[in-house]
């Protein structure tokens, strides 16, 4: 190929050149709601911010959304869904020049009627949520429903399925992707067995690999959705419900496939040989599902999950194989029969007939248990009373429910599957509670729904109740509320933590209360503590110590002795001294018109910040003593920034303090303070970074009772307005930067 115009060559290169230089690809953003609450005519859901949590969470690992780029919303009202759209569209221009293209991912978990989401006491109209998701300016929109009769919202103003044509990330694209978990008149599901409702635990399985058809480490849109149609249908088919259908609507401009999650950027992943075929189930230590896929002969299959130990199930046509391994960082485990062992099969029997599922040699799928007590046709185990004096353990593998009303242990009573209460005074271990336990020295469920309460130690993975410890409590996922005595620690936080001495808490949506120090690393609330609040990455809310405050990012008020953000503060800081990337922390020295020698010194944000300093004559400056009463005084205030390229203006309310002698035998009495206000505005230019040089205009306000604090100084203008007199001035100097 050739060019005649060679001009034009040249323009086309250099233009590529720049573009690939300056833009960094795609920059994805996304909005997370889980919704619970339907109102008062609709069940409350077990599962919808857990759901919507999980997706966050899987998205930022291996799907190129970082938390800094998301909100996620519990139970939102209409118009905390507005906030959200408008805060994301507003990161999104801001973002418009650092990226060739954005892409928008808003996800809804819970309630919805036939024409609008469901929020509580409010709703959301599907055609006021697809005109505003539209506003959104990004390139590519992702939408994901998964409610009841969602199919309405692809539907809404004329929609209707139009053949998939994607994009990757080598293209320019533009358009939308609509993913609903059923069509408009089809219920949506969740599962207890799952933890989760079915579409979005089959969305979640497939981006993290179950989806990957193609064998590439990349999970695209279309390969997404198959799976989570397939899944879901196959799960539903058999339900009370009835089966779900998910929809979609796909229109995009562009080439190939638009990829959703890439499996090799995961820490951990596994591999599932190409020689295994059948029926893989993977569950996590607490016996949740967390991957099962039909498994061809053929391409390996990659699961991207979480370190930590893990069982596997493969069940082909002839034989059944399962195995634990454990999984950590920079380490692939591969899924093989020759890495499992072979496992007895039982024949389970319908529901209706006599042992349902038991074969009748004591055990239920091939694996063993002991002391049955009553056993019905509901696979349901029930156990009015357990009691061990060493170790009782009582496991049911087969996904029957285990109810037991009272477990006592005085050192260990495991029970899998527990819908009641046990009680014990050394310690309770289960991984399925549904009630309460209580321990008087330690207390561990895996899943726990209901309370704890412990004198001495609480864990639980999963929390959608309350922890209650007199020393220590432990949650992975938390949504109700922690107390404790002494310690509280939680991995994602989305209610209430409320500890004598500590807390800490990975991500939270709520508030930490602490009587000494609280550790977070995002802050979506309020952080309170009498010594210490630490956020790691974001705050979006307060944080209130009585000593000191850090984040990385503040969108919001950081209020302290020491405030430090170590990124960009989006708020206020209040505290006396403010650290911030982009706000204020300086000393200053200025010399003005009534021969006054001033050193402040100012912190906080660009929009409010503090004023601390002193003031004298030249010669009495460095001289501080008594004979100086008269001469010299202090300064404090509040003052605000406005910065326009290297150019600043400041806007200023002082107040002034001046000490004086008086006639006095006493020394107590010796002295007599008068304070005077002042208002003042300046304008600075940094010619260097670190080096401001400014000059300003201060007018100060002289009342009779402070008529003292102008008699010894050098009064140029002054006018006279009877019973006040006012006394302008001007002054420049410099100022040196800290941050």
């Amino acid at each position: 190929m050739c060019f005649k115009n060679k001009k034009l060559l040249i323009s086309l290169t250099v233009f590529l050149t720049a573009f690939s230089l300056f833009a960094e690809g795609v920059e994805r953003f996304a909005v997370y709601i889980g919704c619970n609450n339907g109102g008062k005519s609709n069940a409350r859901l077990m599962y919808a911010g857990t759901d919507a949590t999980s997706f966050q969470k899987t998205m930022s690992e291996i799907g190129g959304v970082p938390n800094s780029n998301s909100i996620l919303l519990i139970d939102p009202s209409k118009s905390d869904v507005d906030g959200a759209l408008g805060a994301i569209s507003d990161a999104i221009a801001r973002n418009s020049n650092a990226s060739r293209r954005s892409e928008f991912i808003f996800y809804y978990s819970g309630h919805s009627s036939e024409t609008a989401l469901l929020l509580g006491k409010t709703t959301y109209d599907y055609s006021e949520l697809k005109e505003s998701i539209s506003k959104v300016p990004s390139d590519v929109h992702v939408v994901i429903l998964d409610s009841c009769y969602s199919g309405n919202f692809i539907r809404t103003k004329g929609g209707s399925r139009q053949k998939p044509f994607l994009v990757d990330d080598s293209t320019v694209v533009k358009g939308h992707a609509y993913l609903s978990s059923s069509s408009t008149q089809e219920a949506s599901q969740e599962s207890d067995e799952i933890g989760s409702s079915f579409f979005t635990n089959a969305v979640l399985t497939g981006l993290r690999g179950a989806a990957d058809t193609s064998g590439d480490k990349k999970v695209t849109l279309n390969e997404l959705y198959s799976y989570a149609f397939n899944e879901t249908l196959s799960k539903t088919e058999s339900s009370a419900s009835g089966p779900q259908h998910p929809n979609y609507n796909i229109t995009l401009v562009g080439s190939g496939d638009l990829v959703l999650s890439d499996i090799s950027t995961s820490e951990c992943l596994v591999k599932v040989s190409k020689e295994t075929s059948g029926r893989v189930i993977i569950r996590n230590n607490a016996g949740k599902l967390i991957s099962e896929i039909n498994k061809p002969y053929g391409n390996p299959v990659y699961l991207a999950l979480e370190r930590g130990r893990y069982s596997a199930t493969v069940i082909t046509q002839d034989a059944t194989y399962q195995g634990n391994f454990d999984l950590s960082p920079s380490k692939v485990y591969i899924v093989e029969t020759n890495n499992l062992s072979a496992i007895n099969r039982t024949a389970n029997r319908t529901r209706g007939s006599n042992g349902a599922g038991n074969s009748g040699d004591g055990s239920y799928d091939g694996i063993e248990y002991a002391d049955v007590v009553e056993q019905h046709e509901e696979d349901t185990i029930y156990f009015p009373f357990n009691f061990s004096f060493v170790c009782n353990e009582f496991m049911i593998a087969s996904g029957k429910d285990v109810i037991s009303s009272v477990a006592l242990g005085l050192i260990r009573s495991d029970l899998y599957g527990v819908k009641g209460a046990q009680i014990s005074s050394i310690g309770n271990e289960a991984t399925f509670v549904y009630g309460a336990q209580t321990s008087g020295v330690y207390t561990i469920a895996k899943e726990l729904k209901g309370a704890q309460g412990a004198g001495v130690f609480n864990i639980a993975q999963d929390v959608l109740g309350a922890q209650a410890a007199g020393v220590f409590n432990i949650g992975q996922n938390v949504f109700g509320g922690q107390g404790a005595g002494v310690f509280n620690i939680a991995d994602d936080m989305q209610g209430v933590q409320g500890s004598g001495v500590f807390n800490a808490a990975r991500g939270i949506i709520g508030a930490q209360c602490s009587g000494v120090l609280n550790v977070a690393r995002d802050a979506v609330g309020a952080q309170c503590s009498g010594v210490a609040n630490i956020a790691f990455k974001n705050v979006k809310g307060a944080q209130v110590s009585g000593v000191f405050n850090y984040a990385s990012h503040v969108q919001g008020a950081q209020v302290g002795l020491v405030n430090v953000c170590a990124g960009n503060c989006d708020g206020i800081q209040v505290g006396l001294i403010n650290i911030s990337k982009n706000g204020v922390c300086e000393v200053g020295m200025s010399y003005s018109t009534e021969n006054k020698l001033r050193m402040t010194f100012n912190t906080g944000s660009r929009y409010l910040y503090f004023v601390l300093g002193y003031f004298a004559a030249p010669e009495y400056f460095f001289s501080f003593s008594k004979d100086n009463w008269g001469y010299e005084g202090t300064t404090f205030g509040i003052g605000s920034r406005i910065d326009v390229w290297k150019f600043n203006f400041d806007f200023e309310v002082l107040g002034n303090c001046m000490t004086f002698k008086k006639d006095s035998e006493d020394d107590r009495h010796s002295f007599r303070a008068y304070t005077y206000p002042t208002f003042r505005v300046s304008a600075g230019f940094t010619p260097v970074k670190h080096f401001n040089l400014f000059a300003g205009f201060a007018w100060s306000t002289e009342f009779k009772e402070a008529a003292s604090c102008f008699e010894k100084g050098k009064n140029n203008w002054v006018i006279d307005c009877g019973d006040v007199k006012f006394h302008p001035e001007f002054d420049f100097g410099v100022r040196f930067s800290l941050n």
